[in-house]
């Protein structure tokens, strides 16, 4: 109950504070399904990700966050309420996973970021398994989504807000269900797969190169002279 009181007064504040702030410009958010399960998969660049992603989703979401988040005064307790789920980082956490699944399962929408901690240059990073294994074992589909700016607005890894002399721009994807974001494979070969085309398709829409340090696609992104993306149906 107390979410649902909570929710629209952080939605006009953080509106008036990203708009004083640089503003913001929100690309297809309609492609968030109104109802049904769902996982909501930004590149994540900057601590104000989370409240900045929940205000353009148009409907509740719990959210996955550090659990050291949930130790600071104030926003702990706030965290919570607004739905957030603490995760061990770098560690497996399965009673955080089982809760998500179960939510999952019931229909809920989900805000997992699927590098698993804040990029430190603003560059995507390595997309970890364990996003595309949730919507496997629920059925889900992924929406993903590109942040733009954040950063500007909230430096990485820290709390100091400050002018983002820019539009944020938060623009979702196309929603990838579990049967194309696995290519029909099974098992790790599934899992890898995807986890390719969900790097792909967010860093499409952050303005990234999905593969920076690199001037060829990993084993098995490309065939037939396709991209990863496009044999699942994404074009970027």
């Amino acid at each position: 109950m107390l979410y649902y009181i909570l929710w629209p007064v952080i939605w006009i504040v953080m509106r008036i504070i990203v708009g004083l702030l640089g503003g913001l410009r929100v690309e297809n958010a309609n492609r968030v399904p109104a109802r049904g399960a769902v996982i909501i998969a930004p590149n994540h660049i900057s601590f104000a990700d989370p409240p900045i992603v929940g205000m353009t989703v148009r409907r509740p979401a719990w959210y996955l966050a550090t659990d050291e988040m949930f130790a600071i005064p104030f926003l702990g307790p706030l965290a919570k309420i607004m739905r957030g789920i603490p995760i061990h980082q770098d560690s497996p956490d399965r009673a955080a996973l089982r809760r998500t699944i179960d939510l999952l399962k019931k229909g809920e929408a989900f805000v997992i970021f699927p590098e698993g901690h804040v990029s430190k240059d603003g560059r995507l990073q390595s997309i970890q398994a364990g996003t595309i294994m949730i919507a496997v074992q629920t059925g889900a589909p992924i929406v993903p989504v590109g942040i733009i700016a954040t950063d500007r607005l909230m430096p990485p890894h820290q709390w100091r807000i400050r002018h983002a002399g820019r539009r944020i721009e938060i623009r979702f994807g196309e929603s990838i269900s579990v049967e194309r974001l696995t290519g029909g494979l099974k098992g790790r070969a599934g899992l890898d797969y995807g986890v390719r085309m969900l790097t792909v398709a967010i860093a499409s829409l952050s303005g990234q190169d999905p593969y920076p340090d690199t001037t060829e696609e990993p084993a098995g992104a490309a065939q037939n002279g396709q991209t990863v993306a496009e044999r699942g149906g994404i074009r970027v």
